[in-house]
C-alpha cells in the first residue's frame, strides 16, 4: 500500500515528508482552505511539495462544465509532469476526465461514493479513484466494504483505488488487508502511524541497557 498525505499545511507536511515514507500529497479546495492556501498560491505550493520530495502532487479542478474542467486540467498539468489532476465524479467531470486521459494527462476521480462510479471512472481512463471511506460510513453505508468492492471491480482495468476520508490508523489497517492500492491521510492520522506504546517501552529498555553497558 502506498501512503499519501491529505494536507496543505506546510508546518504539518514538512516533518512528515522528511521521513521519506509518503509517496506524495493530495489536496482539494477544502484542504487548501484549512491550510490557508489561496487558489493563486497553488503553483507555489506544488513547487514546494515537489522540492520536499513528493513523487506526486494531486490538485483538484474547480470548474463546473466539461470544457472548463479540461482547460483547467491542462493548466494544472503544465505545473509539473508529477502532478495528477483531481476531478469530482460528476457527469461533466467524467467527460472531462475522458478527454484529458486521451491527451495523456493523469486523472484521479474524487468524491466517489458507490462502486458504479468506479466503473465510470475506469471508462473515463482515470488512473485513480478516491472513495470517501469515512463520509460513506457516516452516511450509513459500510465504507470499507464499498471500497473493497471497488478494488475488486477495478482489477485489471488500469484504474487504482486511493482511499480518502480516512478517520483512523485502523482504517488504514483494514484497507490494507482488503488489498487497497493506496490511502491518503490527514496529518493527525499520519502521525498516529508512528505511535506504538510497546515499541516506546522496548526502546526505553534498550536505552537503559546501553547506559549500563557503557
Amino acid at each position: 500500500m502506498r501512503l499519501y498525505l491529505d494536507c496543505a499545511d506546510r508546518a504539518d507536511l514538512g516533518p512528515l515528508l522528511d521521513t521519506g515514507l509518503f509517496a506524495g500529497v493530495t489536496t482539494n479546495p477544502l484542504i487548501l482552505q484549512r491550510g490557508g492556501v489561496r487558489l493563486a498560491e497553488v503553483p507555489q505550493l506544488v513547487r514546494w511539495l515537489l522540492d520536499r520530495g513528493s513523487a506526486e502532487v494531486f490538485v483538484q479542478t474547480t470548474a463546473a462544465d466539461t470544457t472548463a474542467i479540461v482547460a483547467e486540467g491542462r493548466d494544472l498539468r503544465r505545473l509539473s509532469d508529477r502532478l495528477v489532476v483531481k476531478i469530482p465524479a460528476t457527469r461533466d467531470g467524467l467527460s472531462a476526465a475522458r478527454r484529458l486521459s486521451d491527451e495523456g494527462v493523469p486523472v484521479l476521480i474524487t468524491a466517489v461514493y458507490h462502486p458504479k462510479q468506479a466503473l465510470t471512472a475506469a471508462a473515463a481512463g482515470a488512473r485513480w479513484i478516491a472513495p470517501y471511506v469515512g463520509r460513506m460510513t457516516e452516511q450509513g453505508r459500510d465504507g470499507h466494504e464499498q471500497v473493497a468492492q471497488m478494488h475488486r471491480l477495478l482489477a485489471g482495468t488500469g484504474t487504482a483505488v486511493l482511499a480518502a476520508s480516512i478517520r483512523s490508523t485502523d482504517d488504514v489497517r483494514r484497507l490494507a488487508l482488503a488489498g487497497v492500492d493506496a490511502v491518503t491521510v490527514g496529518a493527525a492520522v499520519a502521525r498516529g502511524l508512528f505511535d506504538e506504546p510497546l515499541t516506546d517501552a522496548a526502546v526505553a529498555d534498550f536505552d537503559r541497557a546501553v547506559a549500563e553497558l557503557s
